[in-house]
Order: structure tokens, then C-alpha cells, then sequence
């Protein structure tokens, strides 16, 4: 392929298929950005969550388009893909029937409900809890004081919804009371949707949304910094279904909610617009990653009945009354000082790895990706729109220290240490294995499939043991390895109760939406974070990145004096310095 150069900051350079995509995708933010939202403070609680969600969606896409080639946070860029992928079927599946948007109540009431749990659960305390269920205003009857909507039902869950997706592809789904032109919109954006390896493809955004060993391979490139770029063929994919996500967010809310769509836009022909650029994204992006044929393989076993959940005991805590509710008075400026000081000590100590002999690619991922989400979170926390950006950087940071907390805590017993690392090594190969299976049984050819996962040619395998063994142990759940990371907290359940919090806007739940909305004055500031989500976002960041980035340099120097004493000033900046304030902020620990 003949190479040109692409004006974007990370210097690399891009193949013409690679800036056909790009065209298309910025086509269609610019799109997109022409519809104005019009907000009305006056009606039901499930019309303003919708309202709210198609503005998530939006921004999350620009968002992830604005990542392209900034020579960071490559693979954060995946994580927003994916929570654009599951918000279009959640919104294909509401546009459907338009009573279903009465989910997004039953959805609000799940996680209330379910924080409330997890606070007891894990011994952890929230001094203003109230901020996080409810950080607005009493506005749509949201805070559940009415009890109107308590006997709302569940929003499916992300596998269910897919299944129901799958099982739709013999089907011809109609829209309830809407017109054949609209129906027809969204049958076609279903069908952007549904590439044949959809589901090996779901697992490749996992990897990426979890911050991973196999999410960070994401950003191996031929002449890029390990842990800082994107892969052309991972950059189609999540683009790809990032794009075909937030116009199937479009088109499901423009069927659920008719009544918001602003009078001066002409409904039909900008919908279609956006499906035809959403088209462009997917007939640019499928050349590139290779995960789409012209098979479409039919969904094994029968589709589920409406979900049926909320078993657990409602908590008191998750019904707020209009006294409970707390002001938005907070400030993150002192955290914000803090988090910078820190970033700037990140900083201090640069490694040059083959000074030392030839470093591993797991460390070299550990080290550069930690150093490149910080650098996400660092320089987007206080972008206007691009806060969310920081909020999926810091959860992958968090996750990923967990996981390495746990990988080096076996002490000085070399056997032990060995036993680990098979294991850890173990459940990457074999969830990469079960991504190449289900991509094959897909009909993807088994050259493409591997293909995905393929490394430069400037990585050499050189791993003395590659085999999975048998029986193998998986490794912890993450909120085992999350409560053994706090441990020397006075609260060490505390960062499950974070990590779930920052969920809420990586999983785009009703409550995430919430913390993305400030009033002010009696203004409305759309695309905002709140200070409580702001603060617990760079707390995190600097926590998660002090154990990874100081473990990766002990890694990479050989345990160098100099590293080591990097890596306790790390946690020290941030532990004593950023999270003594930022606790004061978001009220945890």
C-alpha cells in the first residue's frame, strides 16, 4: 500500500484506506453535531434519560474520533466503541416498542439499588451518597420520591441484548406505530450493525474496554510507542462499531421520543443522512480489519423472554425524597493542582529499556500504557466535552493495577512466581484463542481471524512456555484483586465502590448520564462531568498509574535503585498528596 502523511499529532503515517476511513468518520460526527438538543425540565423521568442518552452517545463518538492519532490513550478509544455498541442495542431494542424507554427507570432503580449493596457489601462508607444517586436538581420526578415508577422493568442486560439482536437477523422487525420510512432506517442501521464476526468482535472491544494484557496489544505498532498508538485494523473496528452505535442511538431515540426531535430539523432526511455516513464508516473500515463476510451465521438456541430481574431487597437510600438531595458546591481545583503535580513526578524518571538487555513486551505494555492513559486522563479532564475521555482511562488504569498488584504479590518464592505468571499468561491465551474460535465459527476465514492479533514485525515471540494448561485457574475476579489493591486503605473495599461509580459512565447507565449534566445558577451545562465524578476520575488515574508505571520501570531497569525509589514516590504523590484531597471531593475512603 503506498503511505501519506496524515496530519495528526502522533507524526505517523496512514495508508490511503486508513484516511478514506477517517474522512468518513469525521463526516459523520460533523453530522451528528448539526442536530441541536432541546431540553424540557417539565416531563416524565424516561423522556429526559432519553433525552440524556442520545447526548451521551453523540459526544462519546466525538470523543472517540477526537482520539484518533493523538499518540495516546490508543486503546481507550475501543472502550468507547463499546459502549456505543451496547447503547445501539439498547436503543434498536427501545425503538422497537417505545413503552420499553420505561426501562430506563427500572435500569436507574437497578443501580441505585445496587450501589446501596455494594457499599454494604464491601464495608465502604459515602458520606454523600446522595450527590452520587441524584447530582442533580429534583427535575422529571427522577430522585423516585412519587414511587411512580419503582415497578419499572429491567433494562437488559448487555448479553441479553445481543442475543436478542442475533436472534432478529431471520426476522422482520417492525416499529410499533411508526412509519415505514423509519422502519425501513432502522432495519438498515441494524444491518450496519451486524457484521458476520459480531461476536468475536464484541470480545476484541472487551479486551480493549478492560484495559488488558490482549487491550493493550491494541496499540502495538510497526513505528509507534508500545501502549501509546492504535493498529489500523483495531482503529476500523472500533470506529466501525462506534459509528454504527450512535446512529442506531439516534434512530431508536427519534422513534421512542418523536416528541423531543427540535421542529426545525427535517426529521426523515437527516436520519437517512446519517445512515448513509454511517454506511461510508463500514464500507471504508471492513477492507481494513477483515471480521465482516457476506455469511451471516444464525443465532444458536431460542430467543429469551423480557427480562426479569431486581431480586435483592430494595434499600431505603435508593429512593431519594427532595430533602435528601445535596447542592453542587464542590470544587476539583485543588485535586486538579494535585493530579498535575503528580503527572509532572510521573515524568521525572524516564527508562530507556534496552539499556538493560531486551525488555519484555508485558512490561513494555505495562510501563508505556500506563504512562499513555495517564497522558488520556491528564489531558482531558478539563476539555469542554472531553471529560469522559479521562473517566475510561482511569477505570483501565485501575483494573490494570489491580491485576498487576496481583501478578507481582507472591513474595521472593521463584516457584510461586512462576505458577503465576503461567497463570496470568494462561487466561490471555485462552480468552485470545476463544476470540479466534468464535470469530471462525462466524465465517470469518481462520487467516483474518488470527490476523487481528497478529504482531509487528519488530515483536519477536520468544515465550519458552505457550501452551495453555489444562485445567488451568482463571485468574481473580476483579473485585478480589480491587479489595486486596486497598488493602492499606482505611476502607479497602473503597475502590470497588470507585470502580463501580466510574462504570456508571463507561457502561453509560442512567446515573452515568446524570454525572454528565451540571445545573448551575439555574443554567444547564450539557456534556459536563460533576465534580464528584471529576475527582474520583483523577484519584484513580494517579493510584492506578503510580503501581503500574512505577512497576513497569522496576520491570524494565531490572529492579534498578533509582526505579524502585520512582515507584514508592509515585504512590506516596498519589495517595498522600491527590487522594487525601480528592476524598474530600467524591466522599469515599
Amino acid at each position: 500500500m503506498t503511505e501519506v502523511h496524515d496530519e495528526r499529532p502522533d507524526g505517523q503515517v496512514a495508508t490511503p484506506e486508513t484516511l478514506k476511513l477517517r474522512r468518513a468518520t469525521r463526516a459523520l460526527r460533523l453530522h451528528l453535531d448539526e442536530l441541536p438538543i432541546d431540553y424540557h425540565l417539565d416531563i416524565s423521568g424516561d423522556r429526559f434519560l432519553a433525552g440524556l442518552a442520545f447526548m451521551s452517545a453523540r459526544q462519546r463518538y466525538a470523543c472517540a474520533d477526537s482520539m484518533i492519532g493523538a499518540g495516546f490513550g490508543g486503546s481507550v478509544i475501543g472502550a468507547i466503541a463499546r459502549s456505543l455498541f451496547v447503547d445501539g442495542l439498547q436503543w434498536l431494542w427501545i425503538g422497537e416498542l417505545p413503552e420499553r424507554r420505561r426501562a430506563l427507570l427500572g435500569d436507574l432503580l437497578e443501580e441505585r439499588n445496587g450501589l446501596c449493596i455494594l457499599l454494604e457489601d464491601t464495608g465502604a462508607s459515602c458520606a454523600n451518597l446522595a450527590r452520587w444517586l441524584m447530582p442533580l436538581p429534583d427535575v422529571a420526578d427522577l430522585t423516585g420520591e412519587s414511587l411512580s415508577w419503582l415497578d419499572a422493568p429491567a433494562m437488559p442486560v448487555e448479553q441479553e441484548l445481543i442475543d436478542e439482536f442475533l436472534a432478529r437477523r431471520t426476522e422482520n422487525v417492525s416499529v410499533i406505530g411508526d412509519t415505514g420510512e423509519h422502519e425501513e432506517l432502522l432495519r438498515r442501521t441494524r444491518t450496519l450493525l451486524d457484521m458476520s464476526g459480531l461476536l468475536g468482535a464484541v470480545m476484541v472491544l472487551a479486551h480493549a474496554g478492560h484495559g488488558n494484557y490482549l487491550g493493550l496489544s491494541s496499540s502495538v505498532t510497526e513505528h509507534g510507542a508500545a501502549g501509546h498508538d492504535l493498529r489500523a485494523d483495531h482503529e476500523a473496528l472500533f470506529m466501525q462499531v462506534a459509528a454504527a452505535g450512535a446512529t442506531a442511538a439516534l434512530l431508536g431515540n427519534a422513534a421512542a421520543v418523536p416528541e423531543l426531535w427540535p421542529s426545525d430539523v427535517p426529521r426523515q432526511p437527516f436520519l437517512a443522512r446519517a445512515v448513509e455516513l454511517t454506511a461510508d464508516v463500514a464500507s471504508a473500515a471492513v477492507p481494513i480489519h477483515r471480521l465482516d463476510t457476506a455469511r451471516r451465521p444464525l443465532p444458536q438456541g431460542k430467543k429469551k423472554n423480557s427480562p426479569q430481574r431486581r431480586t435483592a431487597l430494595l434499600r431505603p437510600s435508593a429512593v431519594l425524597g427532595t430533602d435528601d438531595l445535596m447542592p453542587d458546591i464542590l470544587s476539583i481545583d485543588r485535586v486538579a493542582k494535585a493530579a498535575e503535580g503528580y503527572h509532572r513526578l510521573t515524568r521525572s524518571l524516564m527508562i530507556r529499556p534496552w539499556d538493560y538487555g531486551e525488555p519484555t513486551l508485558h512490561a513494555m505494555l505495562a510501563y508505556g500504557g500506563g504512562h499513555s492513559n495517564l497522558a488520556a486522563v491528564m489531558n482531558t479532564y478539563d476539555q469542554p466535552g472531553a471529560g469522559v475521555i479521562a473517566v475510561f482511562a482511569a477505570r483501565m488504569l485501575l483494573e490494570e493495577a489491580a491485576r498487576m498488584v496481583w501478578r507481582y504479590s507472591t513474595g521472593a518464592i521463584q516457584e510461586e512466581f512462576e505458577e503465576r505468571a503461567k497463570q496470568y499468561f494462561d487466561e490471555f491465551r485462552a480468552r485470545q484463542k476463544k476470540t479466534i474460535d468464535t470469530l471462525r465459527g462466524s465465517g470469518v476465514p481462520k487467516a483474518d481471524a488470527q490476523r487481528i492479533f497478529a504482531r509487528p514485525s519488530n515483536i519477536r515471540i520468544d515465550t519458552p512456555i505457550d501452551e495453555i494448561a489444562k485445567n488451568r485457574k482463571p485468574i481473580p475476579k476483579i473485585g478480589e484483586m480491587l479489595k486486596a489493591l486497598g488493602t492499606n486503605f482505611p476502607e479497602p473495599g473503597w475502590l470497588e465502590v470507585a470502580y463501580s461509580l466510574l462504570s456508571q459512565i463507561t457502561h453509560s447507565t442512567p446515573i452515568g448520564q446524570l454525572h454528565t449534566v451540571r445545573f448551575r445558577n439555574g443554567i444547564w451545562h450539557g456534556n459536563e462531568l460533576s465534580p464528584e465524578m471529576l475527582a474520583l476520575t483523577l484519584d484513580v488515574a494517579c493510584i492506578g498509574s503510580a503501581h503500574i508505571i512505577g512497576m513497569g520501570a522496576r520491570l524494565l531497569s531490572n529492579d534498578a535503585v533509582d526505579a524502585a525509589d520512582y515507584h514508592r514516590r509515585l504512590l506516596r504523590q498519589a495517595i498522600t498528596v491527590v487522594h487525601s484531597r480528592a476524598r474530600m471531593v467524591h466522599g469515599l475512603d
